[in-house]
């Protein structure tokens, strides 16, 4: 169909100038692609359901909205928290337009990011600041003491108390989870880091030992603290 494909192309080549920035009057494409003004009108409408955010102003034309399309971008797992956590300071910010944008840009994140993984409860990432900023504060003291195994006592939610060794710190997608062998419970637990209301370190270092380490993790049994 010739004139379907001759559309198509008009489409693309009016999109392609409206994304450089370009104000582009009714009259004058219609003269240029040879057509009447009345399909250039039609067009618009078609770019418009389609999700281009033209703007239409009388006596001058039409124009695009300023939105930036990025290709494709492939983030490993610190780029992608550390781009959530960028978000989480510009929500904590007074500006209202600010904090609307950023939760819009995670919402994308969200519909982005390929559902899956291991943690059954991933519909805490649906609540993106008002959980995730909570666990901020105790981000870079869980991860210098997994570095230098360093003991360390929690406290939740409930006012449960837990000495723990912690192993590893797993991100999915605004929720921190912390994997740790229990000194208190004598055994593998699971914590979301948003749920601890205190952590602080205590003296002395652990060292490996058999059935305590991440090695050992796969054949136990994890207890879910809250």
């Amino acid at each position: 169909m010739p004139g379907s494909e001759s559309r198509s192309a008009r489409l693309s080549a009016i999109m392609n100038r409206l994304s450089g920035g370009e104000t582009l009057r009714a009259e004058d494409l219609a003269r240029e692609f040879g057509v009447s003004q009345r399909s250039i009108y039609r067009d618009m409408d078609t770019l418009k359901a389609s999700g281009m955010p033209i703007e239409a102003t009388q006596g001058t034309g039409y124009r695009a909205a300023a939105v930036i399309t990025l290709p494709p971008l492939h983030l490993n797992e610190q780029e992608l928290e550390a781009l959530h956590l960028g978000l989480l300071a510009v929500a904590a910010s007074a500006d209202e337009d600010l904090q609307a944008a950023a939760q819009s840009v995670s919402e994308k994140l969200d519909t982005a990011i390929p559902a899956e993984g291991g943690i059954s409860d991933q519909s805490f990432a649906v609540y993106p600041f008002e959980h995730a900023g909570t666990a901020l504060q105790h981000l870079a003291t869980l991860r210098a003491a997994i570095r230098s195994q360093q003991r360390l006592r929690v406290t939740l939610g409930s006012g449960q108390i837990e000495d723990l060794r912690p192993l590893k710190l797993d991100y999915w997608g605004r929720v921190w989870i912390l994997t740790s062998y229990g000194e208190t419970t004598q055994g593998f637990v699971k914590t979301h880091v948003s749920s601890l209301t205190s952590v602080s370190i205590l003296p002395g270092l652990f060292v490996s030992e058999e059935g305590k380490g991440l090695a050992d993790l796969t054949s136990a049994e994890i207890t879910n603290l809250r």
